[in-house]
């Protein structure tokens, strides 16, 4: 058997023995994390005790020349994984004698005094595993004999029972790991301690912690003390102490004379005696903060003082560091609680360079922020790690330009050339939408790969067409419309009515496509058989079932006319192109007619609303004069139509899903054809320069295949390891805690209130399920959930705020709803009766008769 820890050393290229400053932070499998990390700060100039390493080419050599290499393999393959056994072995074994011969050269170059001598694995000091504690150090190593011993007995430590746990539960193959040792003159400090750079309980950045305690900094590190604790925050005049506790001090640990090191009980602590004085404090502050600009994140750092100066004895970064509680701007949560609805899924890689929230949001808003003079980078929205999307930033987007000084002109010059009333006869949208079919029309599987890659550019060109340049046309005027309408019922003590008459009962592309659905469901109500068949099968199984019976062929010709009108619609109910569109999973909406077809024929939803609170305002006193009363009629009509440029824009800016998702996934089938990718899927995981890397040569040269193989095994290992986070930070859009007795609180986003039983939809795959008069409680919504809203009572989201579009359309419906509340889906459960009150965003558990039993 092959033993994985004799491996071919790269001795002739590595010196057995280094001095530190010769070492930076790439140097990990050489130095390990400690000797690496010590090695860096010394070359940045930080006060570190000078020292040299005995490298991972000396361990190589010890196993080398001895039997231990089988030693440790036979005693991990048995069941009791014996550490002790490689221990002895270690301790007894020989230093090889070119080993010793460099070491103790440097150690004689090194002026033969007092030493520490600590271990440095290559797994070890690592942002995600810090191995701290698990090797050995010994202090005030004193003489040649002794340091011999100590360099054993560090090789040694790597095997320790709880080193060799430690790597298994961090999921380190104990087969990669090799041990160098560090040696530097020995400190005799007066005070030591640890200093992190964050808080590493609650993640706060804005402050330096600091624990100290008189000597020896290892009584802090092994917890046997309860050491002095101070917090420093920066100020603009320099660093304040906000927080002192001094500690027990219950024991001393301090060098001996002979060499070694002894605990003496500590002297009695008072609060006017701090282990080391303001000045110092503010001195290892300054250069922890130094230390982690250096290594560009929070850092965990043990330091010393003595002789009135400080020493950096290790730096580490802080592993399993939270992230700090956010304190978001108004604008901040306004930010996060659309995203949160916009996106409440991670893109995969290639979702975030084709289709992608940065890209999307750009097509559909950038022109428009960009007429009021507003620079809003997209490319800033979140935090991304080799391609893998980690998180929104939280950071606000919005920033004022110069160009905001003649937003106003701007404004006034297209509102007075485009009038809303004549958007849909616009040229530009005819053009587009027979540019999007045109690419749809296109055979997939005939194209070149440079063709398919065309065909994405040509279908990313499409949405800033209508999201952007259409919108920008035609919104200054219905936007300056709704000012003008706000402030005239605010002039008549009625801006209540305000979201009534701009929303309720507009025509849209929602509207139209729930009126089909509701026409589909009607044939189905019409048809015992097509009754049957709905009631009894699921929606995967009934596209085959309806093909084998007259009248279900009749419906699904009706339901393709359907599709090829509206199946652009994303069918995961989300814009994310890897969930496909109602086009490529017509069971969705097969799930959907289930729940509508049983549910009956939907009532009057209320949209005629508007119309009564119209015909209040015009019997105002002020509105019976004739030039008042026109002028008002004319604003809120040209009001009415910011509602349908916003969804009906997008709704044709979608028109691109169907095809660019096809095209995609026929790059991933390609690729798994060839052996690059394991199934067609997984092309979701590679970026579009990823795919363009491929042109001009199939098969993909085989370092290409071999790199994009890597590529994919590495983002999955992430994105499963971020499973866990969500992409938008709930305590960012979170509004209050819950109040008076409410189970749940958030943003009010429909006024009114109602009662009924919950129904948790999750998902589209889930629709069917809601019946009329259920509260309908979703983790998001968009249009594509809009034929939910006229069965819903109310409405409870975990995300989006009151410009979110369920709560535009909730308010189209006259139905109450709560936006925002973070853990509603959680919270709630299926059949539970609640009370939503929308005015002032609170959900109430509405008590049982089982509850007022005796």
């Amino acid at each position: 058997m092959r033993v994985p820890w004799a491996t071919a050393t790269s001795e002739a290229k590595t010196p057995l023995v280094m001095p530190l400053g010769r070492l930076g932070r790439g140097d990990l499998a050489v130095a390990g994390g400690k000797g690496a990390n010590l090695g860096e700060l010394i070359r940045a100039g930080f006060p570190v005790p000078d020292g040299f390493v005995i490298t991972t080419a000396a361990y190589d050599r010890v196993l080398g020349e001895s039997s231990l290499a089988e030693t440790i393999d036979g005693a991990l393959r048995d069941e009791q994984q014996d550490g002790a056994r490689i221990r002895r072995a270690f301790e007894q074994a020989p230093v090889p004698e070119g080993v010793e011969r460099e070491l103790l050269a440097a150690y004689r170059q090194l002026g033969e005094g007092p030493v520490a001598v600590r271990s440095s694995a290559t797994a070890e000091d690592l942002p995600e595993a810090a191995f701290a504690g698990q090797q050995d150090t010994f202090l005030n190593v004193i003489g040649t004999v002794a340091l011999l011993d100590a360099v054993r007995r560090c090789w040694a430590s790597l095997w320790t029972d709880r080193a060799i746990a430690y790597r298994a539960r961090q999921g380190i193959d104990d087969a990669t790991v090799k041990l160098a040792v560090v040696v530097q003159r020995m400190v005799d400090a007066e005070a030591a301690g640890v200093l992190f750079t964050a808080n590493p309980v609650t993640g706060a950045r804005n402050g330096i912690v600091i624990d100290a305690s008189p000597g020896l900094g290892e009584a802090v590190v092994s917890g046997l003390v309860a050491p002095d604790h101070f917090v420093l925050r920066r100020e603009w005049w320099g660093r304040r102490v906000t927080e002192r506790r001094i500690g027990r001090r219950e024991v001393i640990i301090r060098s001996r004379s002979g060499g070694g090191t002894e605990h003496v009980e500590g002297p009695a602590a008072t609060a006017d005696a701090p282990a080391v004085p303001a000045r110092a404090l503010r001195r290892v502050a300054r250069l922890g903060a130094r230390i982690e600009r250096h290594f560009g994140s929070p850092q965990d750092v043990e330091w010393a003082w003595a002789d009135g100066k400080p020493f950096i004895l290790q730096a580490r970064p802080i592993t399993a560091l939270p992230e700090p509680a956010p304190r978001p701007s108004r604008l901040q949560r306004y930010q996060a609680a659309i995203l949160a609805e916009l996106i409440p899924a991670r893109p995969y890689p290639l979702e975030a360079s084709t289709w992608g929230p940065e890209l999307m949001l750009s097509a559909l808003l950038a022109p428009l922020f960009q007429l009021l003079g507003l620079a809003v980078p997209f490319d800033e929205l979140f935090l991304e790690e080799d391609g893998v999307i980690v998180r929104f930033r939280g950071t606000e987007l919005v920033r004022p330009t110069p160009a905001i000084m003649l937003a106003p002109l701007r404004l006034f010059r297209l509102a007075r050339r485009y009038n809303p009333a004549h958007w849909q006869a616009d040229p530009l949208l005819a053009e587009t939408q027979a540019r999007a079919r045109a690419l749809e029309a296109r055979d997939l599987q005939a194209l070149s790969w440079e063709r398919l890659l065309e065909t994405v550019r040509e279908a990313l060109a499409i949405p800033p067409l209508l999201g952007g340049r259409l919108r920008l046309r035609y919104i200054p005027r219905a936007a300056l419309a709704a000012g003008g309408l706000r402030l005239a019922l605010a002039l008549m003590g009625r801006t209540d009515r305000f979201g009534t008459l701009l929303f309720a009962g507009v025509e849209t592309k929602a509207l139209e496509t729930n009126r089909a659905l509701e026409g589909l469901a009607a044939h189905i109500r019409a048809d015992p058989p097509l009754v049957e068949a709905f009631a009894t099968l699921e929606a995967g199984q009934l596209w085959n079932a309806l093909e084998a019976h007259r009248s279900g062929r009749v419906f699904l010709a009706g339901l393709r006319g359907f599709l090829e009108r509206y199946g652009h619609r994303e069918a995961g109910g989300t814009l994310l192109v890897s969930q496909g569109t109602w086009k490529d999973r017509p069971e969705v909406v097969l799930g959907m007619l289930k729940g509508i077809a049983r549910a009956g024929a939907s009532p009057d939803t209320g949209g005629h609303a508007w119309e009564t609170a119209r015909e209040e305002l015009l019997a105002h006193p002020v509105l019976k004069l004739p030039l008042l009363r026109s002028a008002f009629l004319n604003v809120l009509a040209e009001a009415r139509f910011i509602q349908q440029l916003l969804e009906d824009t997008r709704f044709y800016a979608m028109l691109i899903l169907p095809v660019l998702g096809r095209t995609l996934r026929e790059c991933g089938r390609r690729l798994a054809s060839v052996g690059v990718l394991d199934i067609a899927e997984d092309v979701f995981h590679l970026k579009r320069d990823d795919l363009e890397r491929v042109a001009g040569a199939w098969p993909p040269a085989p370092q290409v295949a071999d790199e994009l193989r890597a590529l994919v095994v590495r983002r999955k290992k992430r994105r499963a390891a971020l499973e866990a986070t969500p992409l938008v930070d709930p305590r960012l859009y979170r509004q209050t805690a819950v109040r008076r007795g409410a189970l749940l609180s958030g943003t009010p986003g429909s006024p009114g209130v109602a009662e009924g039983p919950v129904r948790v939809i999750r998902d589209s795959s889930e629709f069917g399920k809601l019946r009329p008069a259920e509260v309908l409680v979703a983790p998001y919504t968009n249009p594509a959930w809009t034929p939910l809203f006229e069965r819903a009572a109310a409405v409870v989201a975990d995300s989006g705020g009151a410009a979110s579009h369920e709560a535009i359309v909730a308010r189209e419906y006259g139905i109450p709803a709560v936006m925002g509340t973070v853990d509603g889906t959680q919270q709630l459960r299926d059949g539970e009766r609640v009370r939503v009150d929308g005015d002032e965003g609170l959900v109430f558990r509405v008590p049982s008769a089982a509850d007022d039993a005796p």
